[in-house]
């Protein structure tokens, strides 16, 4: 059986200390964070399965900046939901500056 996974695009912000942190760095981050809410995570098909989190542009190591990101759900979520969900989770140096769709 077929999970369906709703997608939504968020614009994130990463500065202060978080610059210094790996694009690698920052799905793990990401991922923990979304577990941490009350959201109908959507996880990957498989033996082990994961947060499904996709970066459309991503910033190089020590750069301030403005990021693309999709997270998957297993249903859909209105945007102030999930930026009320996700917000407090996130560390200082990162934020959601808008929800693209």
């Amino acid at each position: 059986m077929q999970i369906v996974k709703f997608p939504v695009k968020v614009k994130l912000k990463k500065f202060s200390d978080l610059i210094f942190f790996s694009q690698l760095d920052l799905i793990h981050l990401l991922a923990r964070a979304l577990r941490r809410t009350n959201l109908p995570i959507y996880f990957t098909q498989g033996f082990h399965p994961r947060v499904k989190i996709s970066f459309l542009s991503g910033l190089k190591l020590g750069v301030e900046g403005q990021m693309d990101v999709v997270f998957y759900f297993r249903e859909k979520i209105q945007p102030q939901d999930m930026v009320r969900e996700l917000s407090p989770q996130l560390p200082k140096g990162l934020e959601i500056v808008e929800i693209l769709s």
